[in-house]
């Protein structure tokens, strides 16, 4: 099978991102893909991390042995309002178990290809894309991971969730014109109905995790099909598309796998969900690149 090319972009999506791993993995050993740089964003920054240091046997099993010990600490709704009105805390629970995990699992291994991860500060907005040679990669890292008001921003500058303001960094991958993007996301694309939420973590996630970023993300992706297909009949045609600054638009093949379906809670780390996760993915990445 010879080699295909391309560059890998991760979204967020929570405890969905084993739908990932899943699925990256069929389509490196399956259809013969090689990655020339990853970007990742939330989950997607945690899974960019190992497979850019070529680690997709730690990878699988980090998914298959973890516990939601290993990413955050849960509290009673009586300890929740003691953080909040006492302690002053801007996060109903506290994810520093994902910082040793990550420490646990990344920290000393040599990098095998670029990587890429988006955070947000809260503080300036902005949104600040960090490198694998960092000093601080691993902390940029998990504040990419730091889903605001469930867990506390990170820090002075409060860094959170870089798919706050990016959540499938297709923009970031296209400066490096690669020959191919793949991306992989966690979420089908079809909100699903659900009960009023119960209280305010599931209020929290149904409208940061679920409404918000699945808007902004498919919003994302959506927007540079339409463009792309657009420069490729530009291109059929003998007319070049050109950016602000005069420069040509070259299109660029991209794969998209996405579940089929819902995959549950975001925060849902038990062990049967994540199987079901994996799997997904699998099917999903057969399907994208299938013939025809």
């Amino acid at each position: 099978m010879a080699p295909r090319t391309a560059t890998l972009v991760l979204s967020g999506g929570g405890a969905k991102g084993a739908f990932q791993v899943g699925a990256e993995r069929i389509l490196r050993e399956e259809h013969g893909y090689r990655w020339d740089r990853v970007f990742g964003v939330s989950v997607g920054a945690l899974n960019a991390t190992l497979i850019g240091q070529g680690e997709y046997r730690r990878l699988l099993d980090v998914w298959r042995s973890i516990r939601e010990q290993d990413v955050y600490r849960r509290f009673s709704w009586f300890g929740v309002g003691l953080r909040i009105a006492l302690l002053k805390r801007r996060g109903m629970y506290d994810n520093r178990p994902l910082r040793a995990t990550l420490e646990r699992h990344a920290a000393g291994r040599p990098f095998e290809l670029p990587v890429h991860v988006g955070r947000v500060s809260l503080v300036t907005g902005d949104y600040e894309l960090v490198r694998e040679n960092d000093p601080g990669f691993l902390d940029a890292v998990w504040h990419s991971t730091t889903m605001p008001v469930i867990w506390e921003p990170v820090g002075e500058r409060a860094w959170v969730d870089g798919g706050v303001r990016n959540v499938t960094p297709l923009g970031d991958a296209l400066k490096h014109e690669p020959e191919e993007i793949v991306v992989i996301e966690c979420d089908s694309g079809r909100l699903e109905a659900s009960e009023p939420p119960g209280n305010i973590l599931e209020a929290a996630k149904r409208s940061l995790a679920e409404v918000a970023i699945n808007e902004i993300m498919h919003n994302d992706v959506r927007e540079f099909v339409r463009i792309n297909d657009l420069v490729k009949q530009a291109e059929t045609a003998g007319v070049a598309l050109r950016k602000p600054d005069g420069t040509p638009l070259r299109y660029c093949p991209i794969t998209i796998v996405k579940p089929e379906a819902q995959l549950g809670d975001t925060l849902d780390f038990s062990s049967a969900m994540i199987e079901h996760r994996i799997r997904a993915g699998e099917t999903a990445a057969r399907k994208a690149v299938a013939p025809g």
